[in-house]
């Protein structure tokens, strides 16, 4: 991890919450591209775990599995 985000809880914060916000965006544009209207419902269910299972991933492996608060 970056000395910065050692440092500064805040950094860390507003990346975690930067690399959602992107994920999010991004993940969403590429699946409304590729989705049909007449999509089987597991389509949808798969999307949406696409969508946002990895920003809580992230958010985990930055802040608990890391320690992000005890620093």
């Amino acid at each position: 991890m970056p000395k910065i985000f050692k440092q500064n809880k805040f950094a860390l914060l507003g990346a975690n919450l930067l690399v959602i916000l992107l994920w999010v965006t991004i993940s969403t544009f590429l699946i409304n591209l590729l989705q049909s209207e007449d999509a089987s419902f597991y389509i949808y269910i798969i999307s949406f775990l696409t969508r946002f299972l990895p920003p809580v991933w992230v958010t985990w492996f930055l802040w608990i599995k890391r320690g992000g608060l005890k620093r």
